[in-house]
């Protein structure tokens, strides 16, 4: 029997997956879907939707809804506590992990004071926007840094087949808890107002608990050193190419602060209910599953540099497309939903290929030392595209939300034509790599 190309490439990746589901790999399992339910029902998917059905101004939604990634400048100071703690990385992770992860379970509690009349609108809004800042940013820094852990422990053959498909699950579980929630959230809020969003909230909080349990299950990485000075962070025999791609990074990161998020869209201008702007989030979920079960497959012997360039592209013609989707169009919705599914593969791919391209160029402490020394740059490209993005957004309407889908798309494009492009890495060099 004659085999195509397509065909072997299909057979690999059900053996991959195969081997993927082996018991060994079980806590990693676990861990992810855990992962998938924090991020899926304590992020912006469900945050938005409540802070503006509390009253809160699209701008300062979104504001809140993003804390946490301008919260992991802290991953800053990761070298010098790993010096304090005699290179305990395991135990830096779970500490995060500990405190961070449940934060579902706290917020849960704040929506439930301010549904029962016990706490002021304000206040609670002011109280989500601090637990999403702090708990999230410790959240995102574990996370970030638990890749780093993976890298430790498992051989690069291991870490190609397993830490792709751990980050796709966790991308992706959340199309299968939101789908749902989208369909029974509009007649809960009419009912019974906030107290809707206190069930999704404690699930997430609930699998946080489980995700710090499971980090304890996990192989230790041991004693981990980290140079200190931040000029370590690219000095080896690829300085030149972590150059190059901190600074795409970077542009990515403005970028993503400009554009402003399609449930904050579809809310305030389409004026959808919150189940619409739930269902966009499935739908990007649902997207991220399957887009991270191929660029799992391609990125154990394929180019991560082309992967990543081709994720810019993608992700800029979708923002330009977004414009379309006017609310005199009657195909806006549908307009929104072609533009989630675009983002979220192209999210999928730009995230696992850069993870892939930055493990590639650097190994173990190293990879730690690139993101703690980045990530100040990263927060504060992020930063500045935020903030130019909330104060585009205070003059609201369609033209306010198009000008920022025009400017993140050309950002995206910028961001891709600096992209380095390296040669193709086939299966066979990929698998005898050390």
């Amino acid at each position: 029997m004659r085999f195509t190309p397509s065909t072997r490439r299909f057979s690999g990746t059900v053996s991959d997956w195969r081997e993927f589901g082996q018991r060994r790999y079980r806590p990693f399992r676990i861990l992810a879907v855990a992962q998938g339910f924090i991020g899926a029902l304590s992020g912006p998917a469900i945050v938005i939707p409540l802070l503006l059905g509390l009253g809160a101004h699209p701008a300062l939604a979104t504001l809140l809804a993003v804390l946490p990634v301008l919260g992991t400048t802290v991953q800053r100071f990761v070298p010098a506590l790993l010096d304090r703690t005699d290179g305990n990385l395991r135990g830096l992770v779970i500490l995060g992990a500990t405190i961070g992860e449940p934060r579902g379970l706290y917020l849960a509690g704040v929506v439930a004071l301010s549904a029962a009349g016990i706490l002021p609108t304000w206040a609670a809004i002011a109280l989500i926007g601090l637990l999403m800042g702090l708990l999230g940013a410790l959240g995102a820094v574990s996370y970030g840094l638990l890749q780093s852990w993976y890298q430790i422990i498992l051989p690069d053959a291991e870490r190609r087949l397993v830490a792709p498909r751990l980050g796709g699950i966790a991308l992706g579980i959340g199309s299968v808890v939101l789908l749902p929630i989208a369909l029974t959230i509009d007649r809960l809020v009419a009912g019974i107002g906030p107290w809707a969003y206190v069930v999704p909230l404690s699930i997430a909080g609930t699998a946080g608990v489980v995700a710090a349990v499971m980090l304890r299950l996990l192989p230790s990485p041991g004693r981990i050193r980290v140079p200190r000075h931040a000029a370590a962070a690219f000095e080896g025999p690829n300085e030149h190419r972590l150059r190059r791609l901190a600074n795409v990074l970077n542009l990515a990161g403005l970028s993503a602060g400009l554009a402003p998020f399609l449930s904050v869209y579809a809310m305030t201008v389409l004026e959808t209910g919150p189940g619409f702007a739930i269902v966009i989030s499935a739908v990007s979920s649902a997207t991220l599953v399957a887009s991270s079960l191929w660029v799992s497959g391609h990125l154990r012997g394929g180019s991560s540099s082309r992967l990543l360039r081709a994720s810019m592209i993608l992700r800029g013609a979708a923002l330009f497309a977004a414009v379309t989707a006017h609310p005199a169009n009657p195909l806006a919705p549908l307009v929104l939903l072609l533009v989630a599914f675009l983002m979220a593969a192209g999210d999928a791919a730009g995230q696992l290929s850069a993870n892939e391209r930055l493990f590639r160029l650097a190994t173990g402490p190293s990879v730690i030392a690139f993101q703690s020394g980045n990530v100040l740059r990263n927060v504060a490209a992020y930063g500045v595209g935020l903030s130019a993005g909330a104060l585009v957004m205070l003059f609201g309407g369609y033209a306010a939300f198009a000008v920022l889908f025009v400017a993140s798309g050309t950002t995206r494009f910028v961001a891709a034509r600096r992209t380095e492009v390296t040669a193709r890495l086939n299966h066979a060099e990929a698998s005898a790599r050390p």
